[in-house]
């Protein structure tokens, strides 16, 4: 587990995570109730996200080498696609649970 920090339209959120690397499956074949997954790698990278195999939705976080969020979006289960507009450094997958509702919320809304 690791904390990620990050400060979003002037609110701090500080949550723990599961890393996950390059290789690793993120949030595919887990329940709704798994933690959150931190992707980080070395340099900037423009790789695309795929939720099929993830049964719930999740909010995906992207950061770049300062830690800025440079994009958020809402992701549906069985999504083929999905990357931001620029190249990021970090990764977040939140799953939407009961124990995220308060950050997601804050994050995306509804």
């Amino acid at each position: 587990m690791k904390k990620i920090s990050f400060s979003y339209k002037g609110r701090k959120f500080s949550f723990d995570c599961r890393e996950c690397g390059f290789w690793s499956f993120g949030l595919m074949f887990r329940t709704r109730k798994t933690k959150p997954c931190l992707f980080e790698f070395g340099k900037l990278s423009n790789f695309k996200i795929s939720s099929l195999f993830v049964f719930f939705p999740f909010v995906a976080v992207w950061l770049d080498s300062n830690g800025k969020v440079m994009e958020i979006k809402k992701i549906e289960p069985f999504t083929f696609f999905s990357f931001p507009k620029k190249s990021y450094r970090t990764l977040v997958e939140i799953p939407v649970n009961e124990g995220n509702l308060k950050i997601i919320d804050s994050l995306v809304g509804d």
